[in-house]
């Protein structure tokens, strides 16, 4: 429509005040800008300088560049398609952009997923669309570059579902489950490039992400085999028709599918030695989960010992040797397709039973499939094993323990005999009584140590059981190991006074002092006994094999009264020492009890009970005297040094002598 010549004046007046009322006109009205609507947009926001001093300038910077490889500029839209009603210059804050209005449809499965919903709820943790797409760079799921394309979902998950786990605002840890992925069969086929590997979205969904205990999640226990049955299809169908299978969709909810058998993340080749399916772990990790387990077993009526069965038979003791060629559960009954032996398709049933031995036993016939099943093999069931095994044990307690009774005899003819022929020979007081009661009390002190402080750590061990510490309340064992513990540094709190006060004592423990002339010893020791030399060595009063052992006593002893106190104590020894005390105390005490226990089993009982010398045992340790003979044979310095002069000077009738210069009437009385 032409304006009339009469409003002209009009209009002109109306331009006129424009110019000097209304604001400049912006500068992307321009017709350069009109051609790219975003310049001005990037004029700013491409320059990284501009938001340099800024804590959140990541998401203020948008090249050009990284804006025209995303999937928006690829479409050619402009800034404002998002950042919709924006007036430049535009404020500080401003509201989110709304992905709605373009992808309503996947908003709506989003605000529906266990994502929305924390977001919803106000959790700032929870992942929002540019969590996984990004901002200004979405890519296309499809391009290589894009965090949402397959080979990347893992990673992009991970930023939230790492190591270190999701926290929720109730300070609730979610799931990690990205390290264990990562070493799946699944994550480990993706890294090396395998496309067709399934990935996070493949089994929980892209948008419309559930928890497992929706009904409409892929991984609800209902759904999770039409999951896995999207790549796995043959497994699934054998699946569904399997018992498990049908007891699942029946509404019973201990039946197993697949991630109770192979791991929900950590799923692994069934040849991996760690995977829960190799034949070593499945009888007793796998299928025991609900085999083996008593309150399943009554509450289907399902039959009773049927993973001992196996894994007491020559199947299952092959298997636990890593013999990969031994039947294992699923040899038998088939991995998948598990039906009972009542159902004509089963591979158990008595028409296919016999096919499925001769797989390995070839020529097995009926009456061999008989003589190995759980009935068979199981005692519970089977009552002709039940009684042969009763005859047995009753005959390995009368025919052992009877071998055992006869060596005892005999044994202590030999006891007794040597002790007699010992009271009989001229000798010297090798321990006085004050040293055969150290010596009482350190054996005492040290074994109730033993017994009730390994009863703590192996409280399942048989010997726990046969010892009847394992019917003492822990109470009860605590306080007699600490009794023992005290009653110990007693023990070296009388030592040291001995040392000090007793003239014994202090030539005793100077005997015990090692020198130069040990390591001699020791080298001339093992050249006599490995045949490289003819000269037996000839100790002095102590060798070297008691000073080592006299001397780690000592060190052991001082080691465990303080980490022992250190336990015991804790609040105090934390008070004026760092806290890892505690823990290195308990790792020390623990190391220092099994090195004391084996150098008392395999160093001391050697040299006081089989060495050839004294065999069947020294009598010192109750008589404190050590006969003629044996001084000769075991420190013969000592004898030509000191010992042989006392002996001659004994007087008529006294059989002992004290080093120290007094004697002991000592003399015989035969029955």
């Amino acid at each position: 429509m032409v304006p009339q010549p009469s409003a002209y004046p009009r209009l002109f007046a109306v331009g006129l005040c424009a110019l000097f009322v209304l604001p400049p006109i912006p500068r992307y009205l321009s017709a350069q800008e009109t051609e790219d609507p975003n310049r001005t947009c990037l004029m700013c926001h491409g320059d990284p300088e501009n938001f340099a001093a800024r804590e959140d300038h990541d998401r203020l910077i948008v090249t050009r560049e990284q804006y025209e490889e995303s999937v928006h500029g690829g479409f050619g839209m402009s800034c404002t398609s998002c950042h919709a009603d924006f007036v430049f210059p535009h404020p500080e804050e401003y509201a989110p952009v709304e992905c709605a209005r373009c992808h309503r449809g996947l908003v709506q499965q989003y605000e529906e997923s266990v994502h929305g919903y924390a977001l919803a709820r106000g959790n700032e943790r929870a992942p929002s669309c540019t969590s996984c797409h990004g901002a200004h760079d979405i890519r296309r799921s499809q391009d290589p570059e894009s965090g949402t394309t397959h080979a990347h979902i893992a990673e992009t998950c991970n930023e939230c579902h790492s190591s270190g786990g999701l926290l929720t605002d109730e300070y609730l840890k979610l799931p990690s489950p990205s390290e264990q992925f990562a070493r799946s069969v699944h994550g480990e086929a993706g890294e090396a490039g395998d496309m067709e590997a399934a990935t996070c979205t493949d089994c929980h969904g892209i948008h419309d992400l559930k928890g497992h205990n929706d009904p409409d999640s892929r991984i609800h226990r209902l759904n999770v085999t039409s999951t896995c049955g999207a790549c796995h299809t043959d497994v699934a169908e054998q699946y569904d028709r399997s018992i498990h299978g049908r007891a699942l969709q029946a509404g019973i909810p201990d039946s197993p599918t697949c991630t109770d058998c192979h791991g929900e993340h950590l799923i692994r080749h069934p040849d991996d030695p760690d995977a829960g399916t190799h034949a070593a772990h499945m009888a007793a990790d796998v299928c025991g989960d609900c085999h083996d387990d008593p309150v399943i077993v009554a509450k289907y009526s399902l039959q009773d010992d049927v993973v001992h069965s196996y894994t007491d038979s020559y199947h299952g003791w092959a298997t636990a040797r890593d013999h990969g060629h031994s039947a294992t559960c699923i040899s038998c009954h088939s991995a998948h397709l598990v039906l009972p032996a009542a159902d004509p398709a089963s591979t158990v049933s008595e028409e296919n039973v016999v096919a499925t031995c001769r797989q390995c036993h070839e020529g097995a016939t009926r009456e061999f499939s008989l003589s190995y099943d759980h009935v068979a093999a199981s005692a519970a069931t089977n009552r002709g094993k039940r009684i042969v095994t009763a005859i047995y044990i009753g005959l390995i307690i009368v025919v052992i323990g009877g071998m055992a009774l006869h060596n005892a005899l005999i044994l202590n003819y030999y006891l007794v005999e040597k002790r007699r022929r010992d009271r009989m020979e001229r000798g010297v007081v090798r321990f006085d009584r004050i040293q055969i009661a150290q010596h009482m009390t350190l054996a005492l002190t040290f074994i109730l140590l033993v017994l009730t402080g390994f009863a703590l750590r192996y409280p399942e061990a048989l010997w726990v059981k046969w010892t009847g510490i394992a019917f003492l309340s822990e109470p009860a064992r605590s306080w007699t190991h600490r009794i023992a513990g005290v009653g110990l540094i007693l023990f070296s709190v009388v030592h040291v006074l001995y040392i000090f006060f007793a003239r014994r004592g202090r030539d005793e423990f100077m005997a015990m002092v090692p020198n130069f002339r040990d390591l001699t010893d020791f080298a001339q020791n093992m050249g006599f006994h490995t045949w490289r030399t003819r000269r037996k060595p000839r100790f002095g009063r102590y060798d070297y094999t008691q000073k080592a052992e006299y001397w780690a006593l000592v060190w052991g002893t001082a080691l465990m009264a303080i980490t022992g106190l250190v336990l015991w104590f804790p609040v105090v020894a934390t008070s004026w020492a760092p806290a890892w005390i505690v823990s290195i105390s308990e790792t020390i005490h623990f190391y220092e009890a099994w090195l004391a226990t084996l150098a008392i089993v395999i160093w001391h009982f050697f040299f006081v009970m089989a060495h050839p010398d004294v065999y069947p045992m020294s009598w010192i340790w109750l008589t404190g005297k050590m006969p003629e003979h044996e001084i000769q044979a075991v420190h013969g310095r000592w004898y030509e040094e000191e010992v042989a002069d006392l002996l001659d000077s004994l007087p008529p009738g006294e059989l002992t002598v004290d080093p120290s210069g007094r004697t002991k009437d000592r003399q015989e009385s035969h029955a």
